[in-house]
């Protein structure tokens, strides 16, 4: 078998002053995001929304196709 990246996303769950949870998601995210990036990402959506950041989840996809006999 072979194992092919094809895509990741991204949800952020962040929280409202009033404590309202609040899920986004966002496509097109790099195969090997960092930790460092993905904090730095969520600092950058708390300036942007005003509200508290609480957590990443990154989804990978992948494609298997079979290899053919030899």
């Amino acid at each position: 078998m072979k194992k092919t990246w094809l895509k990741a996303t991204l949800a952020v769950l962040m929280t409202t002053d009033t404590d309202v949870k609040r899920k986004q998601s966002f496509n097109a995210i790099t195969q090997d995001a960092t930790d460092e990036q993905l904090a730095a990402f969520g600092k950058v959506l708390e300036a942007l929304t005003g509200n508290d950041f609480v957590s990443a989840n990154i989804t990978n996809a992948y494609q298997y196709t079979s290899t053919p006999a030899a």
